[in-house]
Formats: structure tokens, sequence, C-alpha cells
């Protein structure tokens, strides 16, 4: 079968998980909307969406991605590209919507005295400062990690803004990542790279991106998403294999057979959804759980949770200040 054929007219009976893929994404965008609604929880019957937590199909609904929309890129959409692409970066790097509104938000400048001292201080009254949702490491220096963050990861996104905001004049996403790849703390697997082109796709510096249905960045939760969909061996894996066309495939099927209430994909969409319904077919077949346990509204964490979620937290911390990786993905 050509590669056009493949797109072009993709069936469910070429993917053994696809309507379980194309039902997932269902239920999680009712979850969403119900929630929305304001109705009370449970919003599903479905008993491993109601005790763990998996993130939205839609990146920009997420509480996060939402206040960085009302609060940063939007009002300051007029700024120069340069500028766009630093402050994305510098949020992403930190993840929080705390640390963002302590150092004042938008910057017009890098201030790297300001941006360490905020987080020191932060960090010695135990105020949030960088996110649980994925880690950041130090590469294995000695150094505080706030000071690797800033001296390094973002002065190389500083130093190269202009140079950045042409090579994304082009419209590719792919090629704005590759070249992000190369920069000091955006490397590796290319999952920071990935978060902040994700971010700058609706800003105006990749709103005209035309690979938004064509490429994504498959990471190693996608990848197992992949092989449960297409009846492979989970622990399969290949540089040669192309995960993307998979992707495509999947893009193309999900839009044709999903139900009107939930939005148009893209391949970002269909990247995330893969690595989440991995984690929900680990709890269904009993091979795993996922680190967060779903918390109702107006249900306070019991003390032992919140004892938990404080001892990982500091585990984590005091584990990759010597772990070479620059990043690792929780999925």
């Amino acid at each position: 079968m050509s590669l056009n054929t493949f797109l072009s007219q993709p069936s469910m009976g070429d993917v053994p998980l696809g309507k379980d893929f194309v039902n997932w994404i269902e239920k999680r965008h009712h979850i969403y909307l119900k929630k929305e609604e304001g109705l009370e929880w449970p919003w599903t019957d479905d008993e491993i969406f109601q005790k763990y937590k998996f993130t939205n199909v839609f990146r920009e609904l997420d509480r996060t991605t939402v206040w960085m929309r009302e609060n940063l890129t939007n009002p300051n959409a007029h700024k120069s590209h340069a500028l766009m692409i630093y402050n994305c970066a510098v949020f992403r790097m930190f993840g929080t919507m705390e640390m963002c509104e302590a150092i004042g938000g938008w910057q017009e400048t890098y201030n790297p005295e300001h941006l360490k001292r905020t987080a020191r201080d932060r960090l010695d009254n135990k105020k949030k400062v960088f996110t649980g949702a994925y880690i950041i490491t130090n590469q294995g220096k000695k150094e505080p990690k706030e000071n690797v963050v800033v001296d390094e990861f973002l002065f190389a996104i500083w130093d190269y803004r202009q140079l950045l905001s042409d090579i994304a004049s082009k419209g590719n996403i792919q090629h704005m990542h590759q070249n992000l790849g190369k920069l000091r703390g955006w490397g590796g697997g290319g999952f920071m790279a990935y978060e902040l082109v994700s971010d700058l796709r609706y800003t105006p510096v990749l709103e005209n991106a035309t690979d938004i249905n064509t490429w994504a960045n498959a990471g190693p939760g996608a990848k197992r998403g992949l092989n449960r969909v297409f009846g492979r061996p989970l622990k399969f894996s290949s540089r040669l294999h192309n995960w993307n066309r998979e992707m495509m495939f999947l893009l193309k099927i999900v839009n044709d057979e999903k139900e009107s209430f939930v939005p148009t994909l893209e391949m970002r969409e269909i990247e995330h959804s893969l690595c989440e319904f991995d984690k929900y077919q680990r709890v269904k077949h009993g091979e795993g759980k996922p680190r967060s346990i779903y918390q109702p509204p107006g249900q306070e964490r019991s003390k032992w949770a919140r004892y938990r979620a404080r001892r990982k937290e500091k585990i984590n911390e005091e584990h990759l200040r010597g772990t070479p990786d620059l990043l690792q993905s929780q999925d």
C-alpha cells in the first residue's frame, strides 16, 4: 500500500485498537464538557477516569495553558516574535502560574538575577517554582537547578531569539523544533522543545504553520500508545520506524469517526492522546497505575495523600540533581 493510499483510505480494520482510541478521546473530552458545564462529579461511569487523572485531549484547555494565554501570550500578541519566543520559554521552563506571577509576568529583557533571586526566595519559603507535570534536570551539575535553568537554558533562548524568530517565520513547526533542540537545555528527547513550539503554535509566531497536520514529536508514551493501537509488542522501538506516518493515519481516522462534540484534532492532540491512552490501558490491563490520583472538586486530599505528594517531589528533586539527562518525561 502506498503512503497516499494508506493516508487517504484509512480503515478501522487496519488498527486493532483504533475504535478504543477514538472512544477514549470522546470520553475524555465529554468529561471536560460536563465539568465546564458545572455538573456535579462524577462526570462519567468509567471507574478508571473517576479514579485517575488524565490530561485534556486538547492541551489548550489545560488550566495552566489557559492561564498562560489569558495573562501572557494573548495580551502581548503585538510584541516582537523574538520576545514571544523568550517569554514562552521562561513560562514553560518553570511551568507554573505562581512563578510567572512572581517574576512579574511578561519579560521585556533577560534579567537573570531577578529570575534566580525570585526562584530561590520562593523555594526557601516552600512556594511553588517548578511544575510537577514534567521534570527539568540540571544535567548533573552541582549548581542549584534554578541557576542552570536561567544561566544556561534560558540564556540560550535569549541569545538566539532573533535567529529563532527568523527560523519560525518559515512556518514549519518541525524545523523550529529541530533548531531549538540544538540549544543547551532544549535537546535530549526533544520534550521541552516540543512544549515550546506547542505554545508558539497559538501565537503569531507559529499560528500559520503548515505542518500542524503532518508532524508531531512522538515521545516514549506516544510510541507505547502506537504500539498498543497497532497491536505490536509494547516495548517495540526503532529509529527507522515511521511513527509520524502512523499518527497521520490515526489523525484521519479520529477526525472521520469521532462524535461531533469533539473539535477537530491536529497532530499535537493525537501524539498527546496516545500517551494518555497508554496510561489508561495500563490500568485496564493491570500493567501499572498513573502517578496522579484524581481529586474531585470539594474533596480535600487526605493527610497521607499530601505527605506522599511532598515526599515524591523531594525524591524527584534529590534524584535528578545527579541525573545527566536534560529531562525525563513522566508519561
